[in-house]
């Protein structure tokens, strides 16, 4: 193998086209996009972090976008999708928010989210201006409300019968920042009544042929179901278990395409390295279903311990990516809310975990922001954030 055709390690990268552009190592995930479709038009998917969400809504972007219909075959060459496309590829304008970028905290909230989307929407109606008369293209670009622009991008797209995709990535970051940091009243006044977030997902509601959501946590699903009730939540699915994430099928034919592009050392054992990270980034299943099937390992934390040994040699001294780790204010937050929980003569939760290694859990898939201090909804939400994975089943629920 040339040098130069030797394939990038992906750590940090979190863009579709910039992995196949500049030749980064990509773990084919295309198949999905079948079954996607085949499940529902609108679609909730939660994940823990650094599972490798961006990276496949970018993908979809990639595969789904009409405007780039003509990058298919070099984006998508040697991919499974490439030769079992569907009728939907580059069927679709589509508007792609990611949330983690709406804002920063509490101060000037509605301000920042709004000034977010309008500069997404502005290029949006750039990328397809083509499709819009003049009218139209001027009348969004001068508006200064979001939801204003995205009423005139609906009525035009409605008249000339356009097919329009939405992707939101991180879509409950914007209401991770309220509830750790405004309390569940605030969040509470903002995803209900006429909170301007939950006003966006009215207009989502009637907007979007297809809507793919994909996030961690399952608090907002819930606060905004009222005001968006047309989804599918495909957390639990089995199959999508593997959607996301490594399997160690994944992770043991990565290492070996490095160790034969001479880019580990010739003595590398794989085995004793997946033996090695198994303790720190294995173990995680999302399907009730696949819990005696192989388990998932987190993406980043493959990739972080790669870079060490392909650079190094060795595996790197602190096995737990600091960029990985659960940031202070959620860290606070949880802890908060396991303090609040605890009764009279008994454990938190978090000691419950420490002192044993397990807990037992009734899985929500979602609940309102005033019940996450309920037992069974905080232990739900340490295995929504990554926090615990599922062991065994107990029975039927």
């Amino acid at each position: 193998m040339e040098k130069a055709t030797i394939k990038g390690i992906p750590y940090g990268v979190a863009r579709f086209d910039e992995v196949r552009n500049e030749n980064f190592y990509y773990v084919d995930k295309t198949m999905y996009l079948p079954l996607l479709e085949n499940t529902s038009k609108y679609l909730f998917l939660i994940r823990p972090r650094r599972f490798g969400k961006s990276m496949f809504v970018s993908m979809m972007q990639e595969y789904y976008d009409i405007a780039k219909a003509d990058r298919f075959d070099t984006l998508f060459d040697g991919l499974w999708i490439k030769e079992h496309p569907t009728a939907l590829k580059n069927a679709f304008q589509v508007i792609y928010f990611d949330f983690s970028l709406a804002g920063a905290g509490m101060e000037r909230l509605e301000y920042t989210f709004n000034d977010y989307c309008c500069a997404e929407l502005d290029s949006f109606i750039k990328q397809y201006k083509d499709f819009y008369d003049e009218t139209t293209f001027s009348k969004v670009l001068a508006e200064k409300d979001a939801a204003s622009k995205l009423r005139l991008i609906n009525a035009e797209a409605r008249r000339k019968k356009y097919l329009l995709y939405l992707i939101i990535d991180e879509y409950d970051n914007f209401t991770n920042v309220i509830l750790s940091e405004g309390g569940k009243e605030v969040f509470r006044n903002l995803t209900h009544a006429s909170g301007f977030y939950r006003e966006y997902f009215k207009i989502f509601k009637a907007m979007f042929s297809r809507v793919f959501l994909i996030g961690v946590s399952p608090v907002t699903l819930d606060d905004l179901s009222s005001g968006y009730n047309i989804d599918w939540n495909i957390s639990q699915d089995p199959q999508f278990n593997y959607m996301l994430g490594f399997s160690e099928s994944d992770v043991r034919e990565m290492f070996l395409y490095y160790k034969s592009a001479g880019k580990l050392r010739p003595d590398a054992d794989i085995e004793a390295m997946l033996a090695e990270m198994k303790p720190w980034y294995n173990n995680y299943c999302f399907a009730e279903e696949c819990m005696d099937d192989e388990r998932l390992y987190n993406c980043d934390m493959v990739l972080y311990y790669l870079r060490y040994q392909v650079s190094r040699g060795c595996p790197p001294k602190e096995m737990v990516d600091k960029n990985i780790r659960t940031d202070y204010k959620k860290l606070k937050m949880l802890a908060d809310i396991d303090k609040g929980n605890q009764r009279e003569n008994r454990m938190s939760v978090i000691e419950e975990i420490a002192a044993t290694g397990s807990i037992v859990i009734n899985l929500k898939t979602s609940f309102p922001a005033e019940y996450v201090t309920d037992d069974n909804n905080f232990r739900s939400l340490l295995y929504y954030y990554g926090l615990l994975t599922m062991k065994r089943s107990l029975g039927r629920r």
